[in-house]
């Protein structure tokens, strides 16, 4: 069962929606998915896993309630919405890298960080081949973004 939220603030987090449902007498919150604008950017939209059909039923019933200072839209979303929102991937950008930088070397900085869900990297190289101090790194999530 899935519901999508709309107005949330751009600076919403996972546990900021948890908790809303939460405090809504929700009992089963699963997964928890922010969509980003062409930008990148928050687009103040979210979509939500829930456990059961009353869970879902429950979770209707906050639409239009507060949200911190703002008022959000809930409504039911099919399976396929879902998984489009959850299969986005994200992309940052690292540069000014030191040359001798490898993939490994990101991926511990980033781990280190609490970056958990790298998805790829991939080092940019001139056109003789050698590092150009720039890299790609595609992450999983908006709030792993967040972090990085």
């Amino acid at each position: 069962f899935y519901l999508k939220l709309s107005g949330l603030a751009r600076k919403a987090t996972t546990a900021d929606v948890s908790d809303f449902f939460s405090g809504g007498h929700v009992k089963q919150v699963g997964e928890i998915v922010f969509t980003v604008n062409e930008k990148g950017k928050p687009s103040g939209d979210a979509f939500v896993k829930v456990g059961s059909e009353e869970d879902l039923k429950v979770g209707l019933r906050l639409n239009e309630t507060a949200f911190g200072n703002r008022r959000v839209e809930v409504c039911q979303v099919d399976l396929q919405q879902f998984e489009k929102a959850t299969k986005s991937i994200f992309c940052i950008k690292l540069s000014c890298l030191s040359r001798k930088v490898k993939k490994n070397d990101i991926s511990k900085f980033l781990s280190d960080g609490n970056v958990k869900q790298v998805v790829e990297i991939v080092i940019n190289v001139n056109k003789d081949g050698t590092p150009s101090g720039d890299a790609f790194v595609k992450i999983g999530s908006v709030e792993e973004v967040k972090v990085a």
